[in-house]
Protein backbone atom coordinates (compact mmCIF):
# COMPACT_ATOMS: atom_id res chain seq x y z
CA UNK A 1 0.00 0.00 0.00
CA UNK A 2 1.15 3.59 -0.60
CA UNK A 3 1.48 4.23 3.11
CA UNK A 4 4.11 1.50 3.42
CA UNK A 5 6.07 2.99 0.55
CA UNK A 6 6.16 6.55 1.93
CA UNK A 7 7.98 6.48 5.17
CA UNK A 8 5.81 4.02 7.06
CA UNK A 9 2.60 6.02 7.41
CA UNK A 10 0.75 2.89 8.47
CA UNK A 11 1.31 1.98 12.13
CA UNK A 12 3.02 -1.27 12.93
CA UNK A 13 0.57 -2.48 15.51
CA UNK A 14 -2.64 -1.90 17.43
CA UNK A 15 -6.24 -1.88 16.22
CA UNK A 16 -6.65 1.88 16.05
CA UNK A 17 -4.72 4.86 14.74
CA UNK A 18 -3.56 7.75 16.85
CA UNK A 19 -5.18 11.10 16.11
CA UNK A 20 -1.99 12.91 15.10
CA UNK A 21 -0.94 9.96 12.99
CA UNK A 22 -4.22 10.00 11.09
CA UNK A 23 -4.11 13.76 10.49
CA UNK A 24 -0.63 13.35 9.04
CA UNK A 25 -1.89 10.51 6.89
CA UNK A 26 -4.77 12.60 5.53
CA UNK A 27 -2.43 15.49 4.77
CA UNK A 28 0.02 13.32 2.83
CA UNK A 29 -2.23 10.77 1.18
CA UNK A 30 -5.34 12.86 0.44
CA UNK A 31 -4.98 16.63 0.83
CA UNK A 32 -1.57 17.22 -0.74
CA UNK A 33 -2.42 15.33 -3.90
CA UNK A 34 -5.84 13.80 -4.42
CA UNK A 35 -8.00 16.59 -2.99
CA UNK A 36 -5.74 19.35 -4.34
CA UNK A 37 -6.19 17.91 -7.83
CA UNK A 38 -9.98 18.00 -7.46
CA UNK A 39 -10.85 14.72 -5.76
CA UNK A 40 -13.29 14.35 -2.88
CA UNK A 41 -13.51 11.97 0.07
CA UNK A 42 -15.83 11.37 3.02
CA UNK A 43 -14.28 9.80 6.11
CA UNK A 44 -16.15 8.64 9.21
CA UNK A 45 -13.88 9.02 12.20
CA UNK A 46 -14.65 7.24 15.47
CA UNK A 47 -13.04 9.03 18.41
CA UNK A 48 -13.73 7.71 21.88
CA UNK A 49 -13.50 10.93 23.93
CA UNK A 50 -13.68 14.74 23.83
CA UNK A 51 -9.92 15.07 24.01
CA UNK A 52 -9.53 13.07 20.83
CA UNK A 53 -12.17 15.15 19.06
CA UNK A 54 -10.44 18.38 20.05
CA UNK A 55 -7.07 17.08 18.86
CA UNK A 56 -8.54 16.00 15.54
CA UNK A 57 -10.29 19.33 15.03
CA UNK A 58 -7.12 21.26 15.84
CA UNK A 59 -5.09 19.06 13.51
CA UNK A 60 -7.51 19.51 10.60
CA UNK A 61 -7.66 23.28 11.13
CA UNK A 62 -3.86 23.49 11.19
CA UNK A 63 -3.60 21.41 8.03
CA UNK A 64 -6.24 23.55 6.30
CA UNK A 65 -4.11 26.66 6.83
CA UNK A 66 -2.01 25.50 3.87
CA UNK A 67 -4.34 26.83 1.19
CA UNK A 68 -7.62 25.18 2.20
CA UNK A 69 -10.83 26.61 3.64
CA UNK A 70 -11.83 24.93 6.90
CA UNK A 71 -15.35 24.77 8.34
CA UNK A 72 -16.38 23.01 11.56
CA UNK A 73 -20.04 22.05 11.99
CA UNK A 74 -21.43 20.59 15.22
CA UNK A 75 -24.79 18.83 15.29
CA UNK A 76 -25.40 20.43 18.68
CA UNK A 77 -25.41 23.89 17.10
CA UNK A 78 -26.70 23.15 13.58
CA UNK A 79 -29.69 21.13 12.41
CA UNK A 80 -27.54 18.78 10.37
CA UNK A 81 -30.52 16.67 9.29
CA UNK A 82 -31.41 19.58 6.96
CA UNK A 83 -28.91 20.06 4.14
CA UNK A 84 -29.73 23.75 3.78
CA UNK A 85 -28.79 24.34 7.42
CA UNK A 86 -25.54 22.45 6.83
CA UNK A 87 -24.78 24.70 3.87
CA UNK A 88 -25.54 27.83 5.90
CA UNK A 89 -23.24 26.68 8.72
CA UNK A 90 -20.40 26.21 6.24
CA UNK A 91 -21.18 29.46 4.41
CA UNK A 92 -20.92 31.48 7.64
CA UNK A 93 -17.30 30.37 7.92
CA UNK A 94 -16.33 31.32 4.36
CA UNK A 95 -14.67 34.65 3.52
CA UNK A 96 -16.89 35.37 0.52
CA UNK A 97 -15.56 38.87 -0.08
CA UNK A 98 -11.98 37.64 0.07
CA UNK A 99 -12.74 34.94 -2.51
CA UNK A 100 -14.46 37.48 -4.77
CA UNK A 101 -11.40 39.69 -4.42
CA UNK A 102 -9.14 36.93 -5.70
CA UNK A 103 -11.42 36.38 -8.71
CA UNK A 104 -11.45 40.13 -9.45
CA UNK A 105 -7.66 40.20 -9.16
CA UNK A 106 -7.45 37.44 -11.77
CA UNK A 107 -9.79 39.40 -14.04
CA UNK A 108 -7.46 42.40 -13.91
CA UNK A 109 -4.53 40.14 -14.71
CA UNK A 110 -6.47 38.65 -17.62
CA UNK A 111 -6.95 42.07 -19.22
CA UNK A 112 -3.31 42.98 -18.67
CA UNK A 113 -3.56 45.41 -15.74
CA UNK A 114 -2.80 43.51 -12.53
CA UNK A 115 -3.94 45.11 -9.28
CA UNK A 116 -1.44 46.07 -6.62
CA UNK A 117 -1.86 45.06 -2.97
CA UNK A 118 -3.45 42.01 -1.45
CA UNK A 119 -6.71 43.33 0.02
CA UNK A 120 -10.17 43.61 -1.62
CA UNK A 121 -10.28 47.31 -0.71
CA UNK A 122 -7.55 48.02 -3.27
CA UNK A 123 -9.39 46.50 -6.22
CA UNK A 124 -11.51 49.44 -7.32
CA UNK A 125 -11.25 50.37 -10.97
CA UNK A 126 -10.16 53.92 -10.11
CA UNK A 127 -7.17 52.72 -8.08
CA UNK A 128 -6.03 50.15 -10.61
CA UNK A 129 -6.50 52.59 -13.50
CA UNK A 130 -4.54 55.28 -11.67
CA UNK A 131 -1.68 52.89 -10.95
CA UNK A 132 -1.39 51.86 -14.60
CA UNK A 133 -2.21 55.36 -15.88
CA UNK A 134 -5.03 54.19 -18.13
CA UNK A 135 -8.59 55.36 -18.68
CA UNK A 136 -10.86 54.12 -15.86
CA UNK A 137 -13.94 53.73 -18.06
CA UNK A 138 -12.14 51.53 -20.56
CA UNK A 139 -10.57 49.45 -17.80
CA UNK A 140 -13.98 49.04 -16.18
CA UNK A 141 -15.49 47.74 -19.40
CA UNK A 142 -12.66 45.26 -19.90
CA UNK A 143 -12.65 44.06 -16.29
CA UNK A 144 -16.42 43.67 -16.15
CA UNK A 145 -16.44 41.75 -19.42
CA UNK A 146 -13.73 39.42 -18.09
CA UNK A 147 -15.66 38.87 -14.85
CA UNK A 148 -18.90 38.11 -16.64
CA UNK A 149 -17.11 35.59 -18.84
CA UNK A 150 -15.33 33.95 -15.90
CA UNK A 151 -18.32 33.84 -13.54
CA UNK A 152 -21.52 33.79 -15.59
CA UNK A 153 -19.85 31.65 -18.22
CA UNK A 154 -18.94 28.90 -15.74
CA UNK A 155 -21.74 26.38 -16.33
CA UNK A 156 -20.38 24.08 -13.60
CA UNK A 157 -21.86 26.52 -11.03
CA UNK A 158 -25.59 26.84 -10.43
CA UNK A 159 -27.21 29.91 -11.97
CA UNK A 160 -28.13 31.59 -8.67
CA UNK A 161 -24.66 30.96 -7.28
CA UNK A 162 -23.12 32.59 -10.35
CA UNK A 163 -25.37 35.62 -9.96
CA UNK A 164 -24.46 35.94 -6.27
CA UNK A 165 -20.73 35.66 -6.95
CA UNK A 166 -20.88 38.18 -9.81
CA UNK A 167 -22.60 40.69 -7.52
CA UNK A 168 -19.85 40.30 -4.90
CA UNK A 169 -17.19 40.75 -7.57
CA UNK A 170 -18.93 43.81 -9.01
CA UNK A 171 -19.13 45.39 -5.57
CA UNK A 172 -15.32 45.46 -5.44
CA UNK A 173 -14.99 47.36 -8.72
CA UNK A 174 -16.28 50.50 -7.01
CA UNK A 175 -18.40 51.72 -9.93
CA UNK A 176 -21.77 51.67 -8.16
CA UNK A 177 -23.12 48.52 -9.82
CA UNK A 178 -23.63 46.92 -6.38
CA UNK A 179 -23.83 49.04 -3.23
CA UNK A 180 -23.14 48.07 0.38
CA UNK A 181 -26.75 47.15 1.14
CA UNK A 182 -26.93 44.88 -1.90
CA UNK A 183 -23.66 43.22 -0.94
CA UNK A 184 -25.07 42.52 2.52
CA UNK A 185 -28.20 41.08 0.93
CA UNK A 186 -26.10 38.61 -1.09
CA UNK A 187 -24.09 37.61 1.97
CA UNK A 188 -27.26 37.21 4.01
CA UNK A 189 -28.75 35.00 1.29
CA UNK A 190 -25.69 32.76 1.36
CA UNK A 191 -25.70 32.52 5.16
CA UNK A 192 -29.39 31.80 5.56
CA UNK A 193 -30.25 35.11 7.18
CA UNK A 194 -33.64 36.80 6.91
CA UNK A 195 -33.35 39.08 3.89
CA UNK A 196 -36.44 40.90 2.54
CA UNK A 197 -37.55 39.56 -0.82
CA UNK A 198 -37.36 43.04 -2.35
CA UNK A 199 -33.65 43.28 -1.51
CA UNK A 200 -33.00 39.88 -3.02
CA UNK A 201 -34.84 40.83 -6.21
CA UNK A 202 -32.65 43.93 -6.46
CA UNK A 203 -29.63 41.66 -6.92
CA UNK A 204 -31.51 39.18 -9.18
CA UNK A 205 -31.93 36.49 -6.53
CA UNK A 206 -35.56 35.40 -6.63
CA UNK A 207 -35.69 32.37 -4.34
CA UNK A 208 -34.22 31.63 -0.93
CA UNK A 209 -31.90 28.70 -0.35
CA UNK A 210 -33.92 25.60 0.57
CA UNK A 211 -33.37 21.87 0.88
CA UNK A 212 -33.79 21.27 -2.84
CA UNK A 213 -31.17 23.89 -3.80
CA UNK A 214 -28.64 23.62 -0.95
CA UNK A 215 -26.73 20.59 -2.19
CA UNK A 216 -26.07 22.09 -5.67
CA UNK A 217 -24.93 25.28 -3.92
CA UNK A 218 -22.51 23.26 -1.79
CA UNK A 219 -21.11 21.68 -4.94
CA UNK A 220 -20.78 25.15 -6.46
CA UNK A 221 -19.00 26.47 -3.36
CA UNK A 222 -16.40 23.72 -3.60
CA UNK A 223 -15.72 24.61 -7.23
CA UNK A 224 -15.71 28.35 -6.54
CA UNK A 225 -12.99 27.95 -3.92
CA UNK A 226 -10.72 26.43 -6.51
CA UNK A 227 -11.60 29.09 -9.10
CA UNK A 228 -10.48 31.63 -6.50
CA UNK A 229 -7.13 29.90 -6.03
CA UNK A 230 -7.81 27.81 -2.92
CA UNK A 231 -6.72 24.18 -2.81
CA UNK A 232 -10.06 22.94 -1.56
CA UNK A 233 -12.53 22.67 1.32
CA UNK A 234 -12.15 20.72 4.56
CA UNK A 235 -15.35 20.21 6.56
CA UNK A 236 -15.44 18.71 10.03
CA UNK A 237 -18.93 17.44 10.87
CA UNK A 238 -19.40 16.40 14.51
CA UNK A 239 -22.38 14.05 14.96
CA UNK A 240 -21.89 13.28 18.65
CA UNK A 241 -25.21 14.91 19.59
CA UNK A 242 -27.10 12.28 17.56
CA UNK A 243 -26.22 9.71 20.22
CA UNK A 244 -28.29 11.55 22.87
CA UNK A 245 -31.57 9.62 23.01
CA UNK A 246 -33.30 11.72 25.67
CA UNK A 247 -33.21 15.45 26.01
CA UNK A 248 -32.07 16.68 29.41
CA UNK A 249 -34.31 18.91 31.57
CA UNK A 250 -35.09 22.29 30.01
CA UNK A 251 -32.69 24.18 32.24
CA UNK A 252 -29.82 21.87 31.23
CA UNK A 253 -30.40 21.85 27.47
CA UNK A 254 -27.79 23.24 25.12
CA UNK A 255 -28.41 23.46 21.40
CA UNK A 256 -30.36 20.98 19.31
CA UNK A 257 -31.45 17.42 20.10
CA UNK A 258 -32.57 14.78 17.64
CA UNK A 259 -35.44 12.34 17.54
CA UNK A 260 -34.77 9.01 15.92
CA UNK A 261 -36.43 10.24 12.72
CA UNK A 262 -34.23 13.35 12.68
CA UNK A 263 -31.12 11.23 13.27
CA UNK A 264 -32.05 9.06 10.28
CA UNK A 265 -32.54 12.21 8.21
CA UNK A 266 -29.00 13.29 9.19
CA UNK A 267 -27.69 9.94 7.98
CA UNK A 268 -29.54 10.45 4.70
CA UNK A 269 -27.85 13.84 4.22
CA UNK A 270 -24.51 12.14 4.82
CA UNK A 271 -25.40 9.32 2.44
CA UNK A 272 -26.19 11.85 -0.28
CA UNK A 273 -22.85 13.57 0.23
CA UNK A 274 -21.03 10.24 -0.03
CA UNK A 275 -22.84 9.50 -3.27
CA UNK A 276 -21.95 12.97 -4.56
CA UNK A 277 -18.17 12.58 -4.21
CA UNK A 278 -17.84 12.24 -7.99
CA UNK A 279 -19.44 15.69 -8.32
CA UNK A 280 -17.68 17.36 -5.39
CA UNK A 281 -14.44 19.07 -6.33
CA UNK A 282 -11.58 19.39 -3.86
CA UNK A 283 -13.42 18.41 -0.68
CA UNK A 284 -12.53 16.38 2.40
CA UNK A 285 -15.44 15.73 4.76
CA UNK A 286 -14.39 14.32 8.13
CA UNK A 287 -17.42 13.07 10.08
CA UNK A 288 -16.84 12.57 13.81
CA UNK A 289 -19.08 9.97 15.40
CA UNK A 290 -19.00 8.49 18.92
CA UNK A 291 -18.39 4.73 19.28
CA UNK A 292 -21.95 4.02 20.36
CA UNK A 293 -23.36 5.13 17.00
CA UNK A 294 -21.33 2.43 15.28
CA UNK A 295 -23.30 -0.36 16.97
CA UNK A 296 -26.57 1.19 18.24
CA UNK A 297 -29.34 -0.51 16.26
CA UNK A 298 -31.89 2.12 17.32
CA UNK A 299 -30.13 5.45 16.65
CA UNK A 300 -26.81 4.41 15.15
CA UNK A 301 -25.58 3.48 11.70
CA UNK A 302 -27.21 0.00 11.81
CA UNK A 303 -30.60 1.74 11.90
CA UNK A 304 -29.98 3.19 8.43
CA UNK A 305 -28.64 0.51 6.16
CA UNK A 306 -28.33 2.84 3.14
CA UNK A 307 -25.50 4.61 4.95
CA UNK A 308 -24.07 1.67 6.85
CA UNK A 309 -23.53 -0.30 3.65
CA UNK A 310 -21.40 2.56 2.32
CA UNK A 311 -19.16 2.87 5.37
CA UNK A 312 -19.24 -0.60 6.95
CA UNK A 313 -15.88 -2.05 7.93
CA UNK A 314 -14.02 -3.68 5.12
CA UNK A 315 -11.89 -6.75 5.81
CA UNK A 316 -10.39 -5.66 9.11
CA UNK A 317 -7.18 -6.75 10.75
CA UNK A 318 -7.56 -6.32 14.50
CA UNK A 319 -3.82 -5.78 14.84
CA UNK A 320 -3.33 -3.37 11.95
CA UNK A 321 -5.74 -0.51 11.15
CA UNK A 322 -6.54 0.55 7.60
CA UNK A 323 -6.44 4.37 7.32
CA UNK A 324 -7.80 4.18 3.77
CA UNK A 325 -11.09 2.74 5.01
CA UNK A 326 -14.30 4.76 4.91
CA UNK A 327 -14.52 4.41 8.70
CA UNK A 328 -11.48 4.66 10.97
CA UNK A 329 -11.05 4.40 14.73
CA UNK A 330 -8.69 6.78 16.49
CA UNK A 331 -6.98 6.94 19.85
CA UNK A 332 -5.12 9.79 21.59
CA UNK A 333 -1.50 9.80 22.60
CA UNK A 334 -1.39 9.95 26.35
CA UNK A 335 1.30 12.63 26.37
CA UNK A 336 -0.87 14.80 24.11
CA UNK A 337 -3.57 15.20 26.75
CA UNK A 338 -1.46 15.48 29.90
Amino acid sequence: MPGNQRGGLLPRGGGVLEVEEYVEFLAKEYLSGYVTRGGAAVKLVVVGDDAGSRRLSAGLAETAADGFVFAAVDAAGTRVHMVDQLFFAIARQVDWVGLAGDVVRRAYEHVGFPAQGGTPSGLSVSEVAAYHEVDGTELYRSARRALEHAVLGDSTLTHEFRVAMLRLCQSLLGRGDVDVAETEAVLGWLRGERVPAAKLRAVSLFTRVARHSARPLLLSLARWLRRAGRRGLIVELDLERLAVARRPPAEARDGFYYSKAAALDAYEVLRQLIDATDELEGVLLAVLIPPELVTDETRGLPAYSALQLRVADEVRDRRRPNPYAAMVRLSVRLEAVR
